[in-house]
C-alpha cells in the first residue's frame, strides 16, 4: 500500500476527525467504536499502556510547568500510590508506633490497618508523613472524618519517617502534608465537628492552628 494511504486509525474508524477540530464537531461524532478485538488487546496490554501513559502524562506536566516543581514524587502526586503498596507500610508503622494504635494508642490485636490522616477522600495524600498505623475499630470509626489537630500534629512529629520512606519506596511527602494540614484547618470554620476517637468527636478551634 502506497504510504500517502496509510493511516493510523487501526483502534476506531477516525476518518470523521480532523487535527483542527472544535469541542462542538466532537460532540457530533457521538459514540466511537472500537474495530473487532481492540477491547481484548487493551485488556491485555493494559498495564503496559497504563505505565505508558502516565509516563508521558508526567513529561508533559513538567514540560507545560517550567517554573520549579514540587518533584518529591510527581507519579504520586497525580495518580496516587497503589493500595497494594501501601500494605507494605503496615509492618515498619506498627513497629514505629510499638504495636499501639496510632489514635488509642490501644495494642494492635487484629491485623493492622494503614490509614491517612488526613483523609484520602478530601485531600488525596499517600505519602509517609499522612499514613499511620490503627486497629481496625479506630480505622473504620474514623473513616474519612477529619481528625483533631492533635492527631495531625503527632503524625508529622513521628521519628524515623525518612527511613520508612527509604524502606517501603513511599516518599514521604512531608512538606506536602503539612502544607495541605495547615490549608486543611484554617479553612474550616469554627465549631466543625472533628474526629478524636470512636464516638469521640470535638469541635473546631482556629485559634489552637499556632500550637504545632
Amino acid at each position: 500500500m502506497p504510504r500517502s494511504r496509510l493511516r493510523d486509525d487501526f483502534l476506531f474508524d477516525a476518518s470523521e476527525f480532523h487535527k483542527k477540530m472544535t469541542v462542538v464537531e466532537i460532540d457530533q461524532i457521538g459514540v466511537i467504536t472500537l474495530r473487532p478485538g481492540v477491547p481484548e488487546g487493551l485488556r491485555r496490554t493494559s498495564t503496559l499502556l497504563r505505565t505508558f501513559l502516565r509516563s508521558r502524562w508526567a513529561q508533559d506536566v513538567i514540560g507545560f510547568n517550567r517554573a520549579e516543581l514540587d518533584a518529591e514524587d510527581l507519579d504520586g502526586f497525580l495518580f496516587g500510590s497503589d493500595r497494594t503498596a501501601l500494605r507494605a507500610l503496615a509492618e515498619p508503622l506498627r513497629e514505629l508506633q510499638n504495636n499501639r494504635c496510632f489514635y488509642c494508642d490501644g495494642r494492635i490485636m487484629a491485623e493492622v490497618h494503614v490509614d491517612h490522616v488526613l483523609p484520602w477522600s478530601l485531600l488525596p495524600i499517600d505519602g509517609v508523613a499522612n499514613l499511620v498505623a490503627t486497629d481496625p475499630r479506630c480505622n473504620l470509626g474514623k473513616s474519612a472524618s477529619m481528625p483533631v489537630l492533635e492527631h495531625m500534629s503527632r503524625a508529622l512529629k513521628r521519628e524515623s519517617l525518612p527511613t520508612i520512606a527509604s524502606v517501603s519506596r513511599i516518599p514521604l511527602l512531608y512538606k506536602r502534608t503539612e502544607s495541605a494540614a495547615r490549608g486543611a484547618y484554617a479553612a474550616l470554620p469554627t465549631g466543625s465537628v472533628l474526629w478524636r476517637g470512636v464516638g469521640n468527636y470535638e469541635k473546631h478551634d482556629p485559634s489552637h492552628t499556632h500550637e504545632w
